[in-house]
């Protein structure tokens, strides 16, 4: 378990230094990341490099237990590079160039920068690749943070042609796969070819937008590669990784993650507006990352203080940053290094706040960063070798998301916050989710929830019927089916290729405005006995009019002309059954047809006997389980545990009743 902060020495005098090494000795540091934006510290001038300072950082370091996470500064390139080369400045929509000033500037194609990246990372991994004190690398910083995956310059133009041309084979292909007939946009020569920039009255072409957007992330995942072939190459046996943003969607990160050893998330949860909904947004973004590799993964920055630029979010109260970082640990992390250690006093994140505040002495967030530190050194032989599992599994597609972004279909509706409705629905049961991509192997799941899966290739398509028909449980939901891969309607009847498996046909659908939701009713004997009473359900924001071909109906809708006609259905195929959504039912009704799909798969809690507010989760050693319960309440919470354990912090048995306090944490094994 690696435990410890993003340190700025070049913020700071050298004389302050050891005394902020020793205070991250106190608090069991044994990691500090470095050098991710310290580009023009180690070459002020072209081929001029001074690494002098950064060898006695990671000296006085070592001389304390602390190895270092370096990473690479490419995110950051200086202002004398770019007055040199002003064609390396990313250009927007509008055709207008970046500009210096802050950082992520660069465009991912320009050849000139490709050499000198080679050139510092180069110079970097030879000087550090057999350094002991060097435990890691990572690449960049937050590819495609804030609008910055995709570069619209003549550069980006000339790649995405020969993308086209590898991807496609023949410009008529092109044509057909985009639809081009329609308004005389047929292309008849190569260089044609344009980018979705800003200029048409109404919107581009939507097979061209989402095969750009492709591009974009090809593209970032080259550059990065570039970096990675020269660290492998000089630093053996020092892993590669790269702060990934979870929820973020400008890059595939499925595909970005391929080439790391590992994978890493930068996570704040208080830049989350809903109270409420905080906990489960870090879990959330905690489990995608973990799903990009299906692997434990590290935490690159995690918030320790008010996140804030020109405006501030809110303060961590006390015994948050302690809760925020078991729940990490809890879904996976195997390392956890704040962001940062010091609050920095000038330029764009002064008011972006770290364990110290800017006058850098310690204080109360110092105090619990040195408690947690403490535990994890303590729990870390427990926690080694252990991971989170679940048999349950939500389908997480970036293409499908991309459309939904091109066409969202209904005003401000998103795919991911549809994708976390069905999360928050397990995460408030302490019922463990995987999220995956489409790619994933199945066969491992009690239950597979695969939202808007607008479009599906041909052999996901095929394991998902495979799934079923070996005894799996499956949902799909509205529009599934609907699109081909290069983002053509599908002209079979909806829900196209999953016609079969779901056993229903859909010819009528539309918009449901949010001015008049429309009415559910449950089948009889599909919710739990008594759960529905008199209770009314609402369908938001789609219908689809579903004509059952052998599906049986779970939901009705009860106005409108569709009413009467089925809103969610089941369908038994081989072994298994085959789910579908084709509404957006309101939250009690979902949480009920949810509750009813889930006693078909036989999915359970962790525990039973846990409050509102109280999450669960488990990391597993083969058939050990290591249990941690979080408090994300600032009130008492009572929890009813099913037998006796141990609890690995306070080093007591416990059994029964068991009163946690605010933010409080227990950690557990079994007596």
């Amino acid at each position: 378990m690696y435990f410890g902060a993003c340190y700025y020495p070049e913020h700071w005098p050298e004389e302050r230094w050891a005394y902020d090494l020793d205070l991250m000795q106190a608090a069991s540091f044994n990691v500090i990341r470095l050098a991710e934006f310290a580009w023009i510290k180690m070459e002020r001038e072209e081929g001029v490099f001074t690494f002098e300072w950064l060898d006695r950082i990671i000296g006085m370091a070592a001389e304390r237990g602390i190895r270092v996470m370096l990473g690479t500064p490419t995110a950051a390139p200086p202002k004398w590079l770019m007055d040199k080369h002003p064609d390396i400045y990313q250009k927007d929509i509008y055709g207008r160039s970046r500009g210096f000033g802050t950082r992520r500037h660069y465009c991912v194609n320009n050849r000139t920068y490709h050499r000198y990246t080679e050139a510092i990372v180069t110079q970097m991994a030879a000087r550090y690749g057999n350094n002991p004190h060097v435990m890691g690398w990572q690449i960049d910083n937050e590819f495609g943070i804030i609008d910055t995956a995709r570069c619209y310059c003549e550069t980006c133009r000339a790649d995405f042609i020969d993308w086209l041309k590898e991807r496609y084979g023949s410009l008529d292909a092109v044509n057909e796969a985009w639809g081009t007939i329609f308004s005389s946009q047929t292309y008849t020569a190569w260089e044609q070819l344009h980018l979705p920039v800003y200029g048409v009255h109404q919107m581009h072409n939507p097979g061209l937008v989402l095969d750009f957007r492709r591009f974009s992330s090809d593209a970032n995942r080259k550059y990065q590669k570039q970096q990675i072939d020269i660290i492998r190459k000089l630093c053996p046996g020092q892993p590669i990784t790269t702060n990934e943003m979870g929820k973020f969607n400008q890059i595939d990160y499925y595909d970005l993650s391929a080439d790391l050893d590992v994978c890493s998330l930068d996570l704040y949860p208080n830049m989350k507006s809903d109270p409420l909904g905080r906990p489960s947004y870090a879990g959330a973004a905690l489990d995608l990352t973990r799903g990009f590799k299906r692997l434990n993964f590290w935490i690159t920055e995690h918030q320790s203080g008010i996140p804030g630029a020109p405006v501030l979010h809110p303060t961590p109260k006390p015994g948050e940053l302690r809760r925020w970082t078991y729940q990490s640990v809890a879904h996976g992390a195997d390392a956890i290094v704040y962001f940062r250690w010091r609050t920095a006093t000038f330029a764009l994140e002064e008011y972006w706040h770290g364990i110290l505040q800017h006058h850098g002495c310690p204080s109360r967030k110092y105090e619990e960063t040195k408690q947690v530190g403490a535990e994890l050194a303590r729990l870390a032989p427990l926690l080694a070798g252990t991971a989170p599992r679940a048999k349950v599994a939500i389908l997480r597609c970036f293409d499908s998301e991309w459309v939904f972004e091109i066409q969202p279909h209904v005003q401000e509706y998103t795919y991911i916050t549809h994708l976390e409705r069905y999360y928050r629905y397990f995460f408030d049961r302490n019922i463990p989710v995987d999220l995956v991509s489409p790619e994933t192997d199945l066969s491992g799941y009690d239950l597979v929830i695969a939202p808007n899966q607008i479009m599906t290739q041909a052999h996901a398509a095929d394991a998902m019927y495979a799934y079923v028909r070996g005894g799996g449980k499956l949902v799909l939901d509205f529009r599934a089916g609907a699109k081909e891969w290069n983002n053509r309607m599908a002209e079979a009847v909806l829900p196209g290729v999953f016609a079969e498996l779901l056993g229903i046909a859909i010819d009528d659908y539309g918009v449901i405005p949010d001015y008049e939701p429309q009415g559910l009713a449950f089948a009889h004997g599909v919710a739990a006995s008594g759960a529905i009473g008199e209770a009314s359900y609402q369908a938001l924001t789609w219908y689809d009019v579903i004509e059952l071909k052998g599906a049986e109906p779970l939901l009705t809708y009860t106005a409108d002309y569709y009413a009467g006609s089925a809103a969610a259905t089941r369908h038994a195929y081989g072994d298994g059954f085959a789910y579908y959504i084709g509404t957006e039912p309101d939250d009690a009704a979902l949480a009920l047809l949810l509750a009813a799909i889930g006693r078909d798969a036989g999915v359970r809690p962790l525990l039973g006997g846990v409050p509102e507010g109280v999450e669960v989760a488990a990391r597993w050693r083969g058939d050990e389980r290591v249990l941690f319960v979080i408090n994300h309440t600032t009130q008492s919470r009572v929890v009813e545990l099913d037998e006796p354990y141990l609890d690995r912090l306070a080093e007591r048995t416990l059994h029964g009743r068991v009163e946690l306090p605010g933010n409080g944490v227990l950690v557990l094994t079994k007596a």
